[in-house]
Order: C-alpha cells, then structure tokens, then sequence
C-alpha cells in the first residue's frame, strides 16, 4: 500500500476510477431501458448489461486513445457507430421495428464514457448521465403534455426561449440612468424569473387538470396567480353557494403559495435577504394553510378551471419590466428623500397591483447597499400583506358576503402575524 492511492500487484484505485465510474453510469441508463422493454413485454438489443458494456467501451477507448492518439478515438467511434446502425438494422428485420431512442442513448452512453476517463470531465459525465436517464424515464409524462399543449402555448414557449436564452445574454450588465439603479440584464433577468414560475404553474395546471378538487387547483393556480384564483373562486362561490368552503380553501392556499415565491425570488436576487424573510412568510403560512384546514376541512371535488391566460405574452412581459423598473427607481426616490418611510409607502402602493416587482426591486437595491436590509425585508412584509387585503377586496366585491367573511376569518389573522413578524424582526 502507498499513500494517496491502494496499489494491488501494480494497479492503483485511481486508473480503475474511471472505469468504475463508467460502469455506474452504463448501469443507470442500462437499467432505465431495461425497465422499458419490461414494461413493454418486448424484446430488444441493448438491455442493463449492453449499455455497461458500451460505456466501459467508450472509456477504454478514451483511454487506448491518449496511449496512441486522438485518430484511435475518431476510429473507434466510428466503428462503435456503425456497430449500432447494423445491430438496430437487423432488429428491424427480426423484430419489424426500430428503437431508435436506444439507438441514440446506446451512442450518448458512449461518449459518457470517454468524457468519464479525464478527471476535468468526469463531474460532468455524471451530471449528464442522471439528465438523461431522466429524460428516458419521463416518457409518458413528455408524452401527455405533447397531447395536450395547444398552439398558442408551443408559440408562448418559444417566446420564453427568446427572452430567457436570446435577449439577456446580449443585454449590457452595467447601471445606467438616474440614480445608477437601473441595470438592463437585471431588469430583463426578473422577467425571465416571474415567467418562467408563471410558466411552470400553468403548465401543471395544463397537465394535471383541476378533477382532483379544488384546493390543488388554488395551490397549482397560486403558482401562476393568487389574484387570478381568488377572483376565479368568487365567480364559483357567487353561483354555487355550495362549494364556498372549497373556495375558500383554495383561495387560502394559493394566497398562502406567494410568500414561498417570494423567498424563492429573494434567494435568487439576494440570498442575505432569505433568512430575515423567514419569519414574516413562513408565520403566515402555517397560520394560513393551518386554519384553512382547521375550517373548512370539508372539500367536494368540483369541475372547474381556473380563468388563466396563455402561461406567457410578450406584452405583459414588457410591462412587467417597465414597472419593475419605475418601482426601483421609485424606492430609490422614496430613500434618498424621504428615508425609511419613503420605501415603507412605495412598498404599500406596489402591494396593490403586484408583489413580485417590489420583491425583486428592494432585493436588489438591499444588494447593492442602497437600501438597508432590514427596511428591505419589513417593505417586502408590508407589500404581500397589502395583497393580500387586495385578494380578501375582491372576495366580498365579486364574490358573496358569506364568501368574504369566511376569508377574512383567516386571512385577517395572516396579515396580523405578518405585522408582528416586522415588530420582532
């Protein structure tokens, strides 16, 4: 034995790593498609052990190939390649079709195992490796939300490409403007981050459906809108006296689902900012999610969809930048001339139309030292309690007295909670 590494007979652990390491990932990927051809009752080339076998081949001739050149590996390959084409060949003939995903994650765990047998590159043949064992393994999910996506929605994702993966990159990273607090990659990276959690809660909603009741369509609904459900669940509650403690079940929930988002878009703008916020949201959270429970325990399962528009539009996208920016120039304003209460008022009157844009503005104003994070996190307070009155507003004007009196019994308790979280802190 020597130090750093177990020699036996003149073969140390760390040449065999790479190799092991391999085997590993031709046993994930191996054992996803031999699960398939399980299910399936169905016959195949490549199982558990064939795609061990094709990942310790790519290692093995990633490493005969730093022995006697790059060409070994290009060769190799190639032979690999044309292995694969004449095996999926002949399966097409004795089992008249052709698994042509195989095929491909056959070639993928090649390459996986050559990038194992570099140290720089094994993380990330491990990374990928469980990507694309996850992509094999969620077929029928993929599957059904092809199904059912509609065209408007394809065209919606392929908006969200743009802005997330097109415009930001090309976006200048520097502060412009007055006051130096307006930062175009910044501003555009908020958009990005309110649409892709809109998008995600509506493509939930799209793929599960709301036949499950309606608390799940307020917690899935809250994702995307807590406003647009409560405003939803008035409209039900108003023509079917029935399912008010539905409603207010999942009027509650998807309230009680905007302050995990908030710390969610804290941590990704401003991480000092998430413990401070703790309290505030988690307090009105368990008191929400708890008394709903405690009140209106009793939920009938009811058809019904929530009134949410395509998961996302270039116009409102833009207008959601445009205020992000004027409410971080306006908080800015607010503290440099009227201090403290300044950035307390512009939080209260943001509160009543969005709570996402004064979250990401005071985040990024604390980050860069130009508002204190304590003011920070009590203006953020301030502003999800403000609408949530918002939300308990619309309960008794669209929906029934008997409706907003219900909501109130537990969202007047949340707001207090979340007043007494701001004294503490």
């Amino acid at each position: 034995m020597e130090l750093g590494y177990l020699n036996l007979e003149g073969i140390a652990f760390s040449d065999l790593y790479p190799f092991l390491i391999s085997i590993l990932i031709g046993a994930l990927i191996g054992t996803e498609r031999e699960r398939d051809l399980l299910e399936k009752k169905k016959r195949g080339v490549a199982g558990l052990r064939t795609f061990i076998l094709v990942a310790l081949l790519g290692t093995l001739s990633a490493h005969l190939a730093s022995l006697y050149g790059g060409t070994f590996m290009m060769v190799a390959f190639a032979g690999f390649a044309l292995m694969v084409a004449v095996g999926y060949g002949v399966s097409v003939t004795n089992l008249g079709r052709l698994d042509f995903t195989s095929e491909v994650a056959a070639v993928v765990a090649f390459i996986l195992g050559a990038l194992c047998h570099s140290p720089e590159t094994m993380m990330l043949a491990i990374a990928l490796a469980i990507l694309v064992t996850v992509i094999l393994a969620i077929k029928k999910t993929a599957h059904r939300y092809v199904e059912i996506i509609r065209e408007e929605e394809l065209l919606d994702t392929l908006k969200m490409g743009t802005i997330a993966l097109v415009i930001l990159p090309l976006l200048p990273n520097t502060t412009i403007g007055p006051f130096e607090v307006l930062n175009p990659r910044n501003i555009w990276l908020m958009v990005v981050l309110v649409s892709l959690i809109g998008y995600v809660g509506y493509a939930m909603i799209r793929i599960f459906g709301t036949e499950k009741g309606l608390s799940i369509t307020g917690a899935l609904g809250g994702l995307v809108s807590s406003t647009a459900v409560a405003t939803t669940m008035a409209a039900e509650a108003r023509a079917h006296r029935e399912v008010i403690p539905s409603a207010v079940f999942a009027t509650t929930i998807a309230s009680c689902t905007m302050f995990p988002r908030i710390l969610l878009e804290v941590f990704v703008v401003n991480k000092s900012l998430f413990f401070p916020l703790l309290l505030p949201m988690v307090s009105m959270t368990v008191v929400g999610v708890v008394m709903a429970f405690l009140l209106f325990r009793k939920r009938e399962t009811i058809e019904t969809d929530v009134a949410l528009s395509d998961p996302f539009k270039l116009s409102p996208a833009l207008k959601f930048g445009a205020f992000f920016a004027l409410v971080l120039l306006l908080s800015k304003m607010a503290n440099i001339y009227f201090g403290q209460a300044g950035t307390y008022a512009a939080s209260l009157v943001a509160g009543l139309a969005d709570v996402d844009a004064i979250t990401l503005s005071l985040a990024t104003l604390a980050e860069n030292s130009q508002v204190e994070g304590g003011v920070a996190v009590a203006a953020i307070t301030l502003a999800a309690m403000t609408n949530t009155l918002v939300k308990l507003s619309i309960t008794f004007i669209l929906g029934t007295r008997e409706f907003g009196y219900r909501v109130a019994l537990i969202f007047l308790p949340m707001i207090g909670v979340g007043l007494m979280a701001i004294f503490l802190f």
